[in-house]
């Protein structure tokens, strides 16, 4: 069967520090859930937690879970050579993530606008630069997503603002990724929000979840055609069926001080009464990306807004904008 992203490279973009742990950001995180799935469509994942080997520099870019920031508080704004020491450091990982961009054919970028991440918006940019696709999930933020901050005084919930914790209960992300990345390639999700993460069968639940709440309402309409399409591909798409390992399963493989940090990690109050993957707040996106992901991979490419400014007798300017082939999923190929 045909399939668009089958032999493409993708690049799963997104803050990896200014997070709550970076051992379950690794191994549950969203790149964890959602490397399985494009593995199963044939596409190659390029993963920052996961970096390829590079000949004859062993271990180089290598970005472990325990971050060297500790190395550097002692002395960072009184000793020039610390600094120093601080950039050439990381030199490697942003050599490498950059590559990683450069070599990719699409980036699924995460940015919640709550975390901070300097490196994503430089991929991004990057890869629009070479007129490469990027799927940019930004999910709402909410103080009811945190137990602790809902139940604050009203002033209290204002000054917070002040400090950079500010609710987007619409996920509405940075008026700049409009032109940058375009608003088809936005999502508030990636789908799998309402689905618990620790249960048996998670893919499985969650393909038929996303591709239940994608239903239109309207059967009459093109939007319902396609649907049908989509859907009969992902049922005759074996790799999808055959999907059966839990998101914890890459956890396996890991270096056994990796697994050993994890276990202590899972087993913390916050952890065990984790069930979903955003604050453990189930919400249901209004615009899941994984919906638009198999939707591409069927062949169906996502239209793109174009704006063609007309000059009219008068002198004066209209301006026009119509729907047109994203022409940059076009480009790919195995």
């Amino acid at each position: 069967m045909s399939n668009l992203l089958h032999g493409t490279r993708a690049y799963l973009s997104g803050p990896m520090d200014f997070v709550g742990s970076r051992v379950v950001e690794k191994f549950l995180g969203w790149r964890a859930l959602l490397a399985p799935l494009l593995q199963a469509l044939g596409v190659t994942v390029l993963d920052p937690w996961n970096k390829p080997s590079i000949r004859g520099h062993s271990e180089y870019g290598d970005e472990g879970i325990l971050p060297k920031k500790a190395e550097y508080e002692r002395d960072f704004w009184t000793n020039p050579a610390t600094r120093a020491r601080f950039e050439k450091d990381f030199w490697e990982t942003v050599h490498l993530d950059c590559r990683m961009t450069d070599v990719s054919d699409f980036l699924i970028s995460f940015v919640p606008t709550n975390i901070y991440s300097v490196g994503t918006v430089h991929e991004i940019v990057l890869a629009r630069g070479q007129f490469k696709p990027v799927l940019l999930v930004s999910p709402p933020v909410k103080y009811e997503f945190f137990p602790e901050l809902s139940t604050l005084d009203p002033h209290v919930k204002g000054l917070l603002r002040f400090y950079g914790l500010k609710e987007n209960p619409e996920g509405i992300p940075s008026q700049w990724y409009g032109n940058i990345v375009g608003g088809h390639n936005m999502f508030d999700g990636f789908g799998w929000e309402n689905t618990p993460l620790k249960e048996p069968g998670f893919y499985p639940r969650l393909i038929a979840s996303v591709l239940a709440a994608a239903r239109p309402k309207d059967e009459s309409g093109p939007e319902f055609l396609t649907w049908q399409e989509v859907s009969e591909w992902v049922a005759d798409c074996a790799p999808l069926r055959e999907l059966t390992r839990e998101p914890l399963d890459s956890a396996l493989s890991a270096a056994s001080y990796e697994r050993d940090l994890l276990a202590r990690e899972m087993e913390t109050p916050r952890e065990r009464e984790r069930t979903y993957f955003w604050y453990n707040t189930p919400y249901q996106p209004r615009r899941p990306m994984l919906y638009q992901l198999l939707s591409i991979a069927s062949g169906h490419i996502p239209p793109r807004a174009r704006v063609v400014n007309r000059l009219q007798p008068d002198g004066t300017i209209l301006r026009e904008t119509f729907d047109a082939v994203d022409d940059d999923w076009l480009l790919l190929s195995s």
